[in-house]
């Protein structure tokens, strides 16, 4: 699906705030992984770590469409920053962001913002308690160690799509 927002591939930038947080680093490992097994025609630039600052993502998405992007290339989770960069300079540049969460900036710009990989709080606490209840009945090594919730969203139409994965871990190892 990520692979067919662009109009033609190009080169990918991806951002995360830290590659000290595993959900940053497994993010950017699907996102990889996706484009690799998928749309090898894509190039995967560097990750490029923003700290989670505005600032720093506006200045480097600047420099990004100033050099290395080609007019096709998504942004995978640009945020606020690059959204900004994106709407100054990228108009008539075919440039698109899909971004990891749906926040005001997301919503306000479609023409920019082509799709959302947001994290559904409600399913997921949803599915919290239901861990929780499963761990105290059963005990904790039948319990799953990892639980991935994901919505995307075209903000096109915003249209939810759920995806739903569990994968087991022993915890006995």
């Amino acid at each position: 699906m990520f692979s067919t927002v662009p109009k033609r591939p190009g080169k990918v930038a991806v951002f995360v705030g830290s590659h000290r947080l595993q959900g940053h680093e497994l993010r950017e490992i699907g996102f990889r992984s996706y484009f690799r097994d998928n749309a090898p025609s894509f190039e995967v630039l560097d990750t490029l770590v923003n700290l989670g600052k505005r600032q720093i993502t506006y200045e480097t998405t600047l420099d990004l469409m100033h050099g290395n992007l080609s007019s096709s290339a998504p942004v995978w989770s640009a945020g606020p920053g690059g959204h900004q960069a994106l709407r100054e300079v990228g108009k008539g540049q075919d440039l698109v962001a899909i971004v990891n969460e749906i926040m005001p900036e997301s919503r306000s710009g479609p023409e920019i913002v082509a799709m959302a990989v947001a994290t559904p709080l409600r399913q997921l606490c949803q599915e919290l308690i239901r861990l929780m209840a499963r761990a105290i009945s059963t005990g904790i090594a039948a319990t799953p160690g990892q639980t991935f919730c994901r919505s995307i969203s075209s903000t096109g139409d915003m249209k939810l799509m759920e995806f739903y994965h569990e994968r087991r871990v022993s915890f006995r190892e």
